[in-house]
């Protein structure tokens, strides 16, 4: 699931989430903020592929929306992962990594269904201007991540957000190592 990104494709996605840093408390991401009724999650019991990617989709858009009230609430074990993921935000910006006038969001997303209650799937990236909402044409980069059902709902895991942490390699590693660590998984090793 572990993607390497150019330093310019990794700057642009990570920008999204450093700009969310900026505009929120820390241990949430987000920063823009939305007129309109965010879509919900279907309710799931088992995994379907429609409402699988349905429920991803809503799930990768809360947590890149740049809406802390909405970023951990499909993300499994969130509130223990949250933190790093505002360190992360913290140490992109200050490498100039991202933009606070823009948003990474995600597109593409696929789903394959892995059993009753996990699926994996794949996911691009493209920007979004937070002030005059224009947007580009996706980042030619494919991330992958997992989920499972939890509460009657599609979380992306805890690793793929560890992993999109990572993306931004040696200037987030402190980041995406605490990540890794309140999550209880292996750092994987530095390339």
């Amino acid at each position: 699931m572990r993607k390497h990104w150019t330093a310019a494709l990794g700057a642009a996605a990570l920008g999204t989430v450093m700009a969310l840093a900026a505009a929120v408390p820390a241990g949430a991401k987000g920063g823009g903020t939305t007129t309109t009724t965010q879509p919900k999650s279907p309710k799931v019991t088992t995994c379907s592929t429609s409402t699988a990617k349905a429920g991803i989709t809503v799930a990768m858009d809360d947590f890149l929306s740049g809406n802390s009230n909405l970023a951990f609430t499909y993300v499994d074990m969130g509130s223990k992962i949250a933190p790093s993921y505002a360190l992360s935000e913290q140490l992109d910006t200050a490498a100039g990594l991202t933009s606070p006038t823009s948003l990474t969001l995600p597109t593409m997303i696929t789903v394959k269904c892995n059993g009753k209650h996990t699926l994996t799937f794949t996911y691009g990236l493209y920007l979004k201007d937070k002030t005059t909402s224009t947007t580009g044409a996706p980042l030619g980069i494919t991330e992958a991540g997992d989920a499972l059902i939890e509460h009657g709902h599609w979380f992306i895991s805890a690793s793929t957000v560890c992993d999109l942490e990572s993306g931004a390699g040696a200037v987030a590693a402190q980041a995406s190592n605490e990540c890794y660590t309140a999550a209880g998984l292996p750092i994987p090793p530095s390339s």
